[in-house]
């Protein structure tokens, strides 16, 4: 079978590693896929890569030589099926899908803003894929989707990747002295995700350095970093007269972030990839702070994708505070999350078991 991979995005996304990591699963059993997007920051994925400027929308103009385009690239390249994995290639996609005659199926990342044209046309397609709980029951209730046509199919993570114990060279690379602890924040500088990171190094890291001296944060991001936070990190790093706080741009090498880090602040994937590596998470989302991922706190943390996919709530950045130096005071309990998280990723979010599920979507997608 041959797919047809389409997504939108400027920077490097949860929807791009959600892609790629898919892709190389599907490859591996035989499909053969091609990628158009805006841009590809994964690297050597081995499948044929059309750029196209589909966040470029707000015209017509635009829009109708991006479907126009598909169409093209359907036929060049005698497609099977079609996976949008985002809403604005989910709208092109569509009507190449309905050009063409070729089936389309959605993976459903986030909450969508809800508007009249959004609810007269969804532009989702036959079947729809939702990543968590919060999700799907927002394609049901907000934009009416049918829902026969959705599957809840979480972020699948390659556990033999991402697994404890690898050995990395990160440390030394960085400098951090093997007694200092480490904190690592992954994510983007831009939107909400970018405003937290202000709002940790602005509120949250002086009151935690107060009592945890030793303490190292990675800032684990590409693109350009917002002048403000830049000036914060370099009043914290001028205060303690060393590079307390580091930049370390984007990084291919992410499992070796995690097995250098005593703690991940992240949502969506990144909470999934950390617990995997046995990692404790603190998952601070787009629109909420869930807390350390426990055994209580897990069924909330996967229902919203970590604190992504929900209405939005004011983060209780002194309950956070609270929370990190409560994680560094309890290591037994650190080790006890770290084995914990490894077994519910491997349960739950498997890579293989997650491709199996879309592999049956596909296969209804095309009766």
């Amino acid at each position: 079978m041959k797919l047809l991979f389409v997504l939108s995005q400027i920077e490097l996304t949860g929807a791009e590693t959600y892609a790629v990591s898919l892709t190389k699963k599907l490859k591996s059993k035989g499909y053969r896929i091609v990628f158009v997007s805006d841009t590809l920051n994964s690297k050597n994925i081995g499948v044929p890569y059309y750029p196209l400027d589909l966040d470029n929308r707000k015209s017509f103009v635009n829009r109708f030589r991006h479907i126009r385009f598909l169409c093209q690239m359907i036929r060049k390249e005698r497609i099977d099926l079609i996976h949008a994995h985002s809403r604005a290639s989910s709208w092109v996609a569509y009507f190449a899908s309905r050009i063409t005659n070729i089936p389309l199926v959605t993976t459903a990342h986030c909450i969508y803003p809800v508007h009249l044209s959004r609810k007269f046309l969804p532009c989702f397609g036959k079947k729809v894929i939702a990543i968590c709980e919060s999700v799907r029951d927002h394609l049901i209730k907000d934009l009416k989707v049918n829902p026969k046509d959705i599957f809840l199919i979480p972020n699948g993570i390659d556990i033999h990747r991402f697994r404890p114990n690898i050995d990395s060279a990160v440390r030394e690379e960085f400098d951090i002295l093997r007694e200092a602890k480490v904190i690592s924040w992954i994510g983007r500088f831009s939107g909400p995700r970018g405003r937290i990171i202000e709002e940790v190094i602005g509120k949250v890291f002086p009151e935690i350095l107060k009592v945890i001296p030793n303490l190292k944060l990675l800032i684990v991001a590409g693109g350009n970093r917002p002048f403000s936070l830049k000036s914060k990190v370099e009043a914290i790093n001028h205060q303690f007269k060393q590079e307390i706080v580091k930049f370390t741009g984007l990084r291919s090498d992410i499992p070796q972030i995690y097995a250098l880090s005593d703690l991940v602040i992240g949502a969506g994937r990144v909470a999934i990839e950390a617990m995997a590596c046995g990692c404790p998470v603190l998952a601070v989302g787009e629109n909420k702070f869930v807390g350390l991922i426990n055994p209580q706190s897990i069924e909330e943390g996967i229902y919203n994708n970590f604190g992504d996919c929900c209405k939005s709530e004011q983060v209780n950045w002194e309950g956070l505070t609270k929370t990190i130096m409560e994680i560094f005071k309890d290591e037994k309990e650190a080790n006890k999350l770290s084995q914990w998280g490894r077994k519910v990723t491997i349960d739950r979010f498997d890579l293989e078991k997650v491709t199996e599920e879309v592999e049956k979507v596909y296969e209804k997608a095309l009766e």
